[in-house]
């Protein structure tokens, strides 16, 4: 049986995109939340193992709808995973290990699962390889609307599929390096769910090692274990010492609250990004999450100061991007190397290194006199009768780290004669702006992705009025060039190739690339793995206490 998808719809992109951004930060995305970088929660190796205990954790806003194929954001995505399983495993230490999936089959433009026998269902069902296609077909379906099309895996997938041979082949039309890796992360939901999409938003039909028992909005949701489950990630088996079997995730908005409840024993395990992160470092094991928290953008549209690479390149130069990030991350962060840094990442490249000016206010200043920007009376240039100055706008829920980098850039391009407010929105007013009116000249912009592909669409392309989301208007030739060289490679053979493309950007100063955030989630008797949407559940090992 052939299944093929209508085409992508714009708004549908759109809607994707808008959630991806609005997340990173305090509710991170798919894109936002992941990554690696810290410790691998090896703490008491070798400990005596607890018997059916309960794991506690938080999570920092209710999860809404549960429907994992209707959501990017992180606070969702990070209970869905305690109920769905993947057909690829890709760890930290960049393996790709059979789940759902024994093996498959990859090719420049197709990839070919064969499913694992003897999966089933919460509801008791086998999963089959009509349910797993079923799944893109949800997701590459233009009525469902779901944001996860175009964003997490290819907008246009032609499905097949042999239930008696247990086969899923998902094609697309022109090669495509990370397919596996896109179509691999897709949470599978069963067929009961798909057929009854009101059962996914509530309850959840998966094949995970855990279902779903309770759920109170606002205050926790709780999960008990499968004891039949035998094909996590590598072979994992609820059987194994250690397994949890009750999980309960509370839902705890504050975060000094979680940590207090965390040091009380209360939870098992907290993630901690704010000043209350000082009171765990050095304290308790972690595993911790990557993801850009620095990234600027210069609309490029017509009449807009960033139209200019010479304004560009004189505003870049006016800023200490080592300070900036330090600032941004609130000193505990790194500069950024590549664009897509959500863990596990496809490549490992940097990219940034030597592609960011060197801090020199008195040359950025000196250059804009040589375009032809001089300094009025009252200290703003002009140049033609027109006034040189920009408006920056980022998201105000990303928190005060945030509001005092913008404000630092703001003080650093005043400086330099260049009218400069930053305003902080909520997401709602500042996707609007940025994909809607276009109203805005630079925008801290973190836009978390996996793959470096996944970025194409955001940097070239069709923009916002034309139904694409080129949100700053770009167009680098150098950069289109090198991704079509990229996409005709497979796989890491690529990754030089999108290394090239991303410097491109760089010194075009089509985008600023500067600060990585990383965020650690604190264990307490206990070991897991973190995968591409929170901790992985299978992999949870609870000490005796």
């Amino acid at each position: 049986m052939r299944i093929r998808p209508k085409h992508a719809a714009a708004g549908s992109a759109l809607t994707a995109l808008t959630l991806l951004v609005a997340a990173c930060g305090a509710d991170s995305a798919t894109g936002g939340d992941d990554g690696g970088g810290g410790g691998d929660g090896s703490t008491g190796a070798g400990a005596e193992l607890a018997v059916d205990g309960t794991f506690t954790t938080s999570v920092t806003a209710d999860p809404g709808n549960l429907h994992p194929h209707l959501t990017v954001l992180s606070a969702t995505r990070t209970v869905d995973a305690y109920m769905y399983d993947k057909l690829v495993y890709f760890s930290q230490a960049g393996e790709e290990l059979p789940w759902l999936a024994e093996s498959w089959d990859v090719q420049p433009d197709s990839v070919t699962y064969t499913l694992s026998e003897g999966v089933t269902c919460s509801d008791g069902s086998p999963l089959t390889a009509g349910d797993v296609a079923a799944n893109f077909e949800f997701v590459t379906d233009e009525a469902n609307e779901s944001p996860v099309r175009g964003a997490l895996v290819p907008a246009e997938i032609d499905v097949s599929f042999d239930d008696d041979a247990r086969t899923v082949t998902l094609a697309v039309d022109e090669p495509d390096p990370f397919l596996l890796h896109s179509t691999g992360e897709l949470f599978i939901a069963c067929r009961a769910g798909l057929d009854d999409p009101s059962l996914l938003e509530r309850e959840g039909i998966g094949t995970g090692m855990y279902e779903l028992t309770e759920a109170v909005a606002d205050d926790h949701y709780t999960f008990e274990r499968r004891d039949d489950y035998t094909w996590g990630p590598g072979g994992v088996a609820a059987s194994e010492p250690g397994t949890a079997k009750t999980i309960t995730l509370r839902v705890i908005a504050n975060e000094s609250t979680a940590v207090n409840l965390f040091l009380s024993g209360e939870l098992d395990a907290v993630e901690a990004v704010g000043p209350d992160r000082q009171r765990l470092e050095g304290q308790y094991e972690q595993v911790s999450m990557r993801g850009v928290v620095g990234e600027l953008f210069f609309n490029q549209a017509d009449g807009r100061p960033g139209q200019d690479p010479e304004v560009r390149a004189a505003l870049a130069q006016a800023l200490d991007f080592t300070e900036l990030m330090s600032v941004i991350t609130g000193g505990y962060g790194e500069m950024s190397r590549m664009a897509a840094a959500i863990q596990p990442a496809a490549c490992d490249y940097d990219a940034v290194a030597g592609h960011l000016p060197a801090a020199d206010p008195e040359a950025a200043a000196a250059a804009l006199d040589a375009a032809g920007w001089a300094t009025g009376s009252g200290g703003t240039r002009t140049k033609d009768g027109s006034e040189l100055s920009v408006q920056l706008i980022y998201n105000s829920t990303r928190g005060d780290s945030t509001a005092a980098a913008a404000e630092l850039i703001a003080q650093k391009w005043n400086e330099i004669g260049v009218a400069t407010t930053a305003r902080g929105m909520p997401p709602t007013e500042y996707n609007e702006v940025v994909f809607g009116t276009g109203e805005w000249d630079a925008a801290l912009l973190p836009i978390n992705l996996r793959l470096p592909s996944q970025l194409v669409p955001f940097v070239s392309g069709p923009t916002p009025a034309d139904g694409g989301v080129n949100l700053a208007h770009l167009q680098n030739e150098d950069y289109t060039a090198a991704v079509g060289e990229a996409m005709a490679i497979p796989g890491a053979e690529s990754c030089e190739k999108w290394q090239e493309a991303e410097e491109a950007l760089l010194e075009a100063r089509d985008v600023v690339l500067f600060a990585d955030e990383v965020i650690p989630t604190f264990l307490n008797g206990l070991t897991v793995e973190r995968g591409g949407d929170g901790l992985v559940a299978p992999t949870i090992r609870l000490q005796a206490q």
